[in-house]
């Protein structure tokens, strides 16, 4: 009895957040990430839940775009702590930056697609050789930005 009403509130939980075409996963993610103002616990209380199945990584997926445009929220309330608005002028950058990348990305189906089939892909990838994603860190991380010094300089 008791895994089948797992079941249930899993599969309820996996549906509440599909509503609203992902808008309420978006919104979750900001609120999360505003109450304890960090992007990085809502992705590291995503992980175990999507690995163990109880959501899927497609509505996962909008509770991290909701969580890039949470954490800019830090960055207002820090720019209140002086009075110059060069402070504030450059946290709300950063706050349109994300909003505008999530409303650009999360409208069109086929766009939104990408970076999660990106990911499952990686994954697979991932799981057979473990050396992949030392590889991945290290060119996303390090390489490309070397490069972009490099050639921009």
């Amino acid at each position: 009895m008791k895994s089948l009403m797992l079941n249930q509130i899993e599969f309820g939980l996996d549906k509440a957040l599909a509503r609203g075409g992902g808008l309420l996963a978006i919104l979750i993610g900001i609120l999360i990430t505003f109450s304890v103002q960090s992007s990085s616990i809502t992705t590291s209380i995503l992980v175990p839940i999507v690995g163990s199945g109880i959501l899927s990584i497609e509505n996962a997926f909008p509770i991290t775009l909701g969580a890039n445009i949470g954490t800019t929220i830090t960055a207002v309330l820090a720019s209140f702590a002086v009075d110059d608005p060069a402070g504030l002028t450059i946290a709300l950058h950063h706050v349109f930056f994300n909003l505008i990348g999530v409303i650009i990305v999360y409208p069109v189906k086929a766009v939104r697609n990408i970076p999660v089939n990106l990911a499952k892909r990686l994954s697979v990838i991932t799981a057979k050789r473990r050396y992949v994603a030392i590889l991945y860190v290290l060119v996303t991380f390090l390489l490309l930005p070397l490069l972009g010094v490099v050639l921009f300089n």
